[in-house]
């Protein structure tokens, strides 16, 4: 039921972020496209082109914000582009704070550890309610002191199931749940959904989740949390 995208977000240009264009602009509306500054790899910023052309594009740059109705958005990275350590277009992912109905989410793309040591080095990272965890769970994905600043109540990982790539790795899932992180996994419970009706929100998919946390032994449909 949705027709009309006022801000698509392309994080980078690696082809699992950005093979979904098509899909997105087909028989939708498109406000403006908002790309990470770093061009690379080059054959999908071609095919991105392409797929863009005649629409509004710009380069995302910390500082940029936005708002709909309830929702407003917030670049927080890149500010700068970090070589050598790491994927460079991983490190070049736009980050964004997202605020709807008094609920933070915190909106990661593929940043490792070098990205979010300079965002943490800049005071770029925020408290958030629900954190998209980067880099879709994997080894060097999510760095304790990262975790620690954001302090998220909810962490959603994106990532298929039966990935060659063991994402989600375990040490990861032990940081999270180390720090009393929810996690919420696509490949474990398919689309998840969070709503909120101005008080608190409730996080919801498509399969049952099992809680990990002391004290919740039983798969449930949904968890609601209240605003603080």
């Amino acid at each position: 039921g949705i027709d009309e995208v006022p801000l698509l977000v392309l994080t980078h240009f690696h082809a699992d972020h950005v093979g979904g264009v098509s899909g997105v602009l087909a028989g939708r509306s498109v406000g403006s496209v908002l790309v990470s500054p770093l061009r690379d790899p080059p054959d999908q910023v071609g095919e991105v082109a392409a797929e863009v052309s005649g629409l509004t594009v710009a380069d995302a740059v910390p500082g940029q914000t936005g708002q709909w109705g309830q929702a407003s958005w917030r670049v927080l990275w890149p500010a700068e582009l970090i070589t050598g350590e790491g994927s460079d277009a991983n490190n070049a992912s736009i980050v964004l704070l997202v605020k709807v109905s008094g609920i933070r989410l915190l909106l990661t793309g593929d940043v490792e550890p070098a990205a979010q040591q300079a965002m943490i080095r800049d005071g770029a990272v925020p408290q958030a309610d629900v954190l998209k965890v980067p880099h879709h769970g994997s080894k060097t994905s999510t760095s304790l002191a990262f975790v620690q600043q954001v302090q998220p109540r909810v962490g959603i990982i994106s990532t298929g199931a039966g990935n060659p790539f063991g994402h989600p790795h375990q040490q990861v899932l032990d940081v999270l749940a180390q720090q009393g992180v929810a996690v919420w996994r696509t490949d474990e419970h398919g689309a998840i959904t969070i709503t909120s009706d101005g008080t608190g929100y409730r996080v919801s998919a498509v399969r049952l989740y099992r809680p990990v946390l002391p004290g919740h032994g039983q798969e449930v449909a949904y968890q609601a949390f209240h605003k603080e």
